[in-house]
């Protein structure tokens, strides 16, 4: 449902106009019924809000001519936001050729200092919480997920036994019985 302006808002957009465009005003409108145009003109204006209104009557003092609806219709209208276009990334103004920002990098990463790859760092939390260090619950944690990850995407790694220490007491004893004994 639109909403339709009140008269007396549209007799004062008349008389603005008037008083700004002086006879060209009604020059515009000599050969026309004046009630039948201010009808057309409410019926043109009722979806307009009144800032939009507000915004066309500020408008008026910069145009040459007085409007004809359609036009003043425009200037109730807000202006479209300026903004700046962003530029592509792969425009090559201001971009740092590969080999300058590879050297960028690893100057970087020395003054960062480099974790070691893997999970050691989650496998040293563990030993300190074992060797009786109080550490915070979200620290343990975090080292835990991050060793389960591992474990799950790079196979399991036992700890609590050497690799192959419980295999050499059958090796061994594989290798002292000959196969005539069995």
């Amino acid at each position: 449902m639109t909403r339709a302006i009140p008269e007396h808002w549209l007799e004062r957009l008349f008389a603005r106009m008037e008083s700004i465009y002086g006879s060209r005003f009604h020059d515009m409108w000599r050969d026309c019924e004046i009630a039948e145009v201010k009808a057309t003109w409410r019926e043109g204006l009722a979806g307009i809000t009144d800032e939009g209104l507000k915004r066309g009557v500020a408008a008026l003092f910069h145009e040459k001519s007085p409007p004809t609806l359609p036009r003043f219709l425009e200037l109730c209208q807000p202006q479209p936001a300026m903004h700046m276009p962003n530029r592509l990334l792969t425009d090559e103004v201001g971009c740092t050729p590969s080999h300058e920002a590879r050297a960028q990098l690893a100057e970087i990463a020395k003054r960062i200092g480099m974790r070691e790859p893997g999970i050691a760092w989650a496998r040293r939390i563990f030993d300190e919480a074992a060797r009786g260090h109080v550490l915070p619950g979200s620290r343990l944690q975090v080292a835990l997920d991050a060793i389960k990850s591992w474990d799950a995407t790079h196979g399991a790694i036992h700890r609590e036994r050497e690799p192959g220490c419980d295999d050499e007491e059958s090796l061994v004893a594989d290798a002292t019985t000959s196969p005539e004994q069995e």
